[in-house]
């Protein structure tokens, strides 16, 4: 136990309960990533660093928990060294007493003020990639905790921290530790790309491939899902469902169990509810949970779960342009691409405004939901005018929104290098964003209709310094009356190409940003919300994402022969949205 292990030319570790990486910037000074589970674990690593002639520089912690920061005060202290960790974890690691106030949801108690949950606190910066060491980079793994981050070297070694739960850890504790699951998933699939010859998790097995432990850690998250889809079969409070959940995984119980385990499961209620597999209700002033009839709910909505059922209606009968089951006259709301669904250009494909007038005379709702992050909301309703649509700009939702209200949320404050037009600048400084070409901490990339060479080069550095990197949609082309023209996806393929990066985040279709905001919007409830679209890896992957119904139109890119063989299946196929008239009512 604390022994120092060399996994490269200039990468180290520390082998003790927590990990502790090393990175060599020089002779005589390194970089920490994380700094132990305690004060003892710094006095220790400190001891190591002395015996190799070697000062901290620097500490990188991966995130806020107190195993991974319980040796920043004292090493910091005794070398003056600077420390960092992402995101809103900086304040957990600079405010230490939040992690406990945050698992118990209140003022902790004695026995909750212990090592394990409370660190001693440090003075914290903002971890960006321009302060990594040459030779270094980052990618933003979050869920696991609100903001975490894996470090790479160039020696091919990754830091991974909590990212993924190895198998003896697993078995012993059951119920990995998670803030988010949704983000724990996307994080997961980053993992799983990631190109290196040696992959270090803070705790349990080291990995030369790391697809297979990826592989258990998802399967682990719909195992606990299914398992607490049974459990709450009747209606359940939140003490109850804890308790089944410690007899199920034969689990003990103890003070820190309690209230890691509780969060835990808390967050699983609120991921699945937000993917209308779970409801709540009160009664008697008591919050239960129970589960919604997936039976019931595939009736209604095939792809519910995200994980789209071979009972989608036209693949099942092998009608197009039907609806005999009736379930399209139940939609309250129809989310509609625009490109391709709607119009072509300047065109409206036919009977699409018929289409639209026929939603309003039934007293049903339409939003236009667009990836196309080039223009604001004002120049769409300015061209639906022209085309004889009178309509308001609350019916027009744009990847270039969802990007906004999704920076407002998880990065205020942050400056922001913004790769896109002229319009699009406007919407974010009229929304607060705070736009900064020199000294940016993240990086936005959209639709950009005036790209130059010098924007691709700044773009490229920025990404390649490890920012973190958030795209407002993933289309590779935008159609037009002409054709396709290169889309953002094209942009990716470039910056990746040069700096290695895709990026961390993508806000438009098909990822669950932009519906989370499309419902905030409508206020409208996923059961009654479909989306309709002519582009399957977006359209109707966004409705199968989202849990809404998903409507694929023939009047654009995708074909029928496309949806055969496509993975991503649609309740329904129509033509057009003409043919979708005689079954609104």
């Amino acid at each position: 136990m604390y022994e120092l292990v060399q996994a490269g030319e200039r990468t180290y570790y520390i082998d003790c309960p927590s990990r502790i990486g090393i990175y060599k910037i020089d002779d005589e000074r390194v970089c920490l990533i994380d700094s132990g589970n305690g004060k003892d674990a710094g006095k220790k690593a400190l001891k190591i660093l002395a015996a190799q002639g070697w000062k901290a520089e620097m500490i990188l912690n991966t995130h806020s928990h107190a195993d991974h920061v319980g040796g920043n005060r004292v090493i910091q202290d005794r070398t003056g060294c600077k420390v960092y960790c992402p995101g809103i974890d900086r304040a957990f690691a600079e405010n230490t007493a939040l992690e406990p106030s945050f698992l118990y949801g209140g003022n902790p108690y004695k026995e909750l003020r212990n090592p394990f949950l409370l660190a001693q606190p440090s003075q914290v910066g903002e971890l960006t990639g321009g302060i990594l060491p040459e030779g270094m980079r980052m990618a933003r793994i979050d869920g696991h905790s609100f903001s975490m981050a894996a470090f790479g070297t160039e020696d091919g070694v990754w830091f991974v921290a909590d990212g993924v739960t190895g198998e003896t850890i697993m078995q012993k504790y059951q119920i990995p530790f998670l803030y988010d699951v949704e983000e724990f998933l996307h994080s997961l699939d980053k993992l799983e790309k990631l190109e290196g010859k040696l992959f270090i998790p803070s705790h349990g097995e080291i990995y030369t491939d790391m697809r297979p432990a990826v592989k258990a850690n998802r399967e682990k998250v719909y195992e606990i899902k299914d398992t607490l889809r049974e459990i709450c079969r009747e209606k359940v409070g939140m003490e109850d469902i804890i308790q089944r959940i410690f007899d199920q995984y034969s689990l003990g119980m103890d003070q820190n169990q309690y209230v890691l385990n509780g969060t835990t499961l808390r967050s699983y209620l609120s991921w699945m509810k937000m993917r209308g597999e779970m409801e709540t209700e009160f009664l008697r002033n008591r919050l239960y949970w129970h589960t919604v009839d997936r039976e019931s709910a595939v009736e209604k909505n095939p792809c519910f779960s995200g994980e789209c059922s071979p009972g989608a209606v036209w693949e099942r009968t092998g009608a197009v342009n039907e609806d005999k089951e009736g379930r399209l006259k139940e939609i309250e709301c129809f989310a509609l691409d625009l490109d391709g669904t709607v119009y072509l250009g300047e065109q409206w494909i036919d009977g699409a405004k018929n289409f639209l007038e026929e939603i309003v005379r039934l007293g049903k709702k339409y939003v236009f939901l667009t990836n196309n992050s080039s223009k604001s909301p004002e120049v769409y309703v300015e061209k639906l005018k022209r085309m004889g649509l009178e309509t308001e700009v609350d019916k027009i939702v744009t990847s270039g929104q969802a990007a906004v209200f999704y920076l407002q949320r998880n990065c205020p404050g942050k400056r922001i290098f913004l790769l896109g037009n002229d319009l699009l600048r406007k919407q974010f400084e009229e929304e607060g964003i705070l736009l900064d070409e020199e000294n940016p901490e993240v990086v936005v990339t959209a639709f950009d209709t005036t790209l130059d060479y010098r924007k691709m080069c700044k773009a490229c550095d920025l990404v390649r310094k490890g920012l973190l990197y958030i795209a407002t949609h993933p289309d590779y082309n935008c159609p037009t009356e002409d054709g396709f023209i290169p889309d953002i996806g094209a942009i990716h393929a470039f910056i990746h190409a040069s700096a290695g990066r895709f990026p961390d985040r993508i806000i438009g279709k098909p990822n669950g940003d932009i519906i989370n905001y499309l419902l905030e919007r409508t206020s409208v409830k996923r059961e009654k919300t479909a989306m309709v679209g002519d582009r399957l890896y977006t359209d109707i992957a966004a409705g199968k994402n989202g849990g809404l119904t998903s409507v694929l139109v023939l009047s654009g890119e995708a074909s029928l022969q496309d949806a055969m063989e496509s993975e991503i299946k649609p309740d329904f196929i129509f033509d057009s949205v003409k043919n979708m008239i005689p079954y609104l009512k």
